[in-house]
C-alpha cells in the first residue's frame, strides 16, 4: 500500500474510488461465497430473508460501514505520508481500543495477563512514534507531513476499533423471532454483503467530491500496484473472515505478529527504511503482547489467569473475534 501511494508519478488515485473498487470485489466475492454456502437454489431466498426482508437489522450495519468506511480512507491516506513500517506497528493500537472498548460496551472480562498485554502494546507503539525511523519518502517530508500520517493511522486505528466492538455487540444480542424463539444468526457472508453494500453506497459520493477525482480521467494513478492493493484488501478481508470462522484468535495474532515484521523488513530494501535502537525495542514489544495477549504467550502463575476487573454487567465475550472483514487492511 505504501508503495502504490509512493511509486506512481503525477497526480495520484483517488482513494474513495479505490475504497469503493475493493468493496465491490468484496461484495461480489461474499456473493459468490453465500451461493456456495447455501446453494445456488436458496440463494435468492437467503438475500432476501436475511437481507431484503429484514431492513431493520440491516440498517444496523450503516453504523460500523461508515467507520470502516472512513478507516479506509484514512489507511490510504497514512500510508502516503507514514513509513510503511511505522504505519504497521502503530496500526496495532487497534488491539487497545478493542480491549478497552469491549470492557466498556460488552462487559468483557479480561485476564491480567491481557492488560498485562495491552499495557505493552501502547509502550511498543509509543517507542516506534519516537524512534524517528524514517524512509526515503518521508525523509523528503517535513514534520508536519508525518504527524498528519499519524493523525490519519489513530483515527483509522479508533474507527476499526469502535466498529467492531459495535458489530460484535449486534451480532452477539440475540434476536428473537415473532414467535418469541432465538432468531438463527445469519452467514458470515450475509454480514459482509450487507456492510460492502452500505460503504458502496456511502462512497460514491465521496468520489464525486473528492479533490483527487478527475471526471474527465477517473482511472488516473491506478498502475499495476493500486489494482493490486484493491486485489488484496477484498480478498485479504475475505479471508481474515475465513480464518476468524474456521480458525481462532491465535491465529489471527500470530498473523498480525508475522504481518508486522514482514513489514519492517520490507521496507528496509524497499524504501531505504532506516531505524534505531527504541524502533527495535517497540517492535519486540509490539510483536510480544500481540502474542501474549492471543494466548501463544503464556503464564502459568493463577494469578495472571485471572479476571482483574470484573464488569457490572458479565458477558460472555471474546476480544478479537470480529466475524467480518473489516482489517483490510487488513
Amino acid at each position: 500500500m505504501r508503495y502504490a501511494r509512493t511509486s506512481g508519478e503525477g497526480d495520484p488515485y483517488c482513494v474513495p474510488l479505490l475504497v469503493v473498487i475493493q468493496e465491490t470485489l468484496k461484495l461480489f466475492s461474499s456473493f459468490l461465497l453465500l451461493m456456495n454456502e447455501v446453494g445456488a437454489s436458496r440463494f435468492l431466498s437467503t438475500v432476501h430473508n436475511e437481507i431484503i426482508a429484514k431492513p431493520g437489522e440491516t440498517l444496523k450495519l450503516a453504523v460500523p460501514a461508515i467507520l470502516f468506511f472512513i478507516q479506509n480512507n484514512c489507511i490510504q491516506m497514512s500510508n502516503t505520508y507514514l513509513p510503511a513500517a511505522v504505519f504497521q506497528v502503530t496500526y496495532q493500537g487497534k488491539t487497545f481500543v478493542v480491549a478497552i472498548l469491549s470492557v466498556l460496551m460488552l462487559g468483557t472480562r479480561l485476564q491480567r495477563y491481557k492488560w498485562l498485554a495491552i499495557v505493552g502494546l501502547a509502550a511498543g507503539v509509543s517507542l516506534v512514534n519516537v524512534s524517528n525511523s524514517t524512509d526515503q519518502e518521508s525523509r523528503s517530508s517535513g514534520t508536519a507531513e508525518m504527524m498528519l500520517g499519524l493523525a490519519y493511522v489513530v483515527t483509522a486505528a479508533l474507527c476499526s476499533g469502535f466498529a467492531n466492538v459495535y458489530f460484535e455487540k449486534m451480532v452477539k444480542t440475540a434476536s428473537t423471532t415473532e414467535s418469541g424463539e432465538p432468531a438463527k444468526k445469519p452467514s458470515l457472508w450475509v454480514r459482509n454483503i450487507q456492510l460492502a453494500s452500505f460503504t458502496i453506497v456511502l462512497g460514491l459520493p465521496a468520489i464525486f467530491y473528492s479533490s483527487s477525482f478527475d471526471m474527465l480521467n477517473p482511472w488516473r494513478g491506478f498502475n499495476f500496484s493500486v489494482w493490486a492493493v484493491a486485489i488484496n484488501n477484498a480478498w485479504g478481508g475475505l479471508l481474515v473472515a475465513m480464518i476468524l470462522k474456521y480458525g481462532n484468535n491465535i491465529l489471527k495474532g500470530f498473523s498480525n505478529a508475522i504481518s508486522t515484521v514482514l513489514a519492517t523488513l520490507v521496507s528496509i530494501p524497499l524504501f531505504g527504511f532506516e531505524t534505531g535502537s527504541s524502533f527495535a525495542v517497540g517492535v519486540v514489544l509490539v510483536i510480544w503482547s500481540t502474542l501474549m495477549y492471543g494466548n501463544m504467550i503464556k503464564f502459568e502463575s493463577k494469578w495472571w489467569n485471572t479476571v482483574a476487573f470484573a464488569p457490572s454487567t458479565p458477558r460472555a465475550s471474546s476480544i478479537g473475534m470480529l466475524p467480518i472483514s473489516a482489517e483490510n487492511s487488513k
